[in-house]
């Protein structure tokens, strides 16, 4: 049996999962997809980071390249 086959097997036999599995598959087969055609899709928490990031840049929020040079070099310990 070929890959192909499999897959059209085991997508015939989904409609006996319980709705929970289904819809867990789908989020699951969706993921893969993205992952495979470098598609990606946020989700909210991610895209609250971006924002609140976006919002510190905007306002100058951000460590200077000497603050982070004596960070790294602190834990270095250089």
């Amino acid at each position: 049996m070929t890959t192909r086959e499999k897959v059209e097997s085991l997508i015939e036999q989904v409609v006996e999962l319980p709705d929970y599995a289904q819809a867990e598959l789908v989020e699951s087969l969706l993921d893969m997809r993205a992952q495979h055609l470098g598609i990606y899709h946020l989700d909210d928490d991610e895209r609250e980071a971006l924002a609140r990031s976006a919002e510190d840049v905007r306002l100058g929020r951000f460590a200077s390249e000497a603050e982070v040079e004596r960070t790294f070099a602190r834990y270095r310990g250089a």
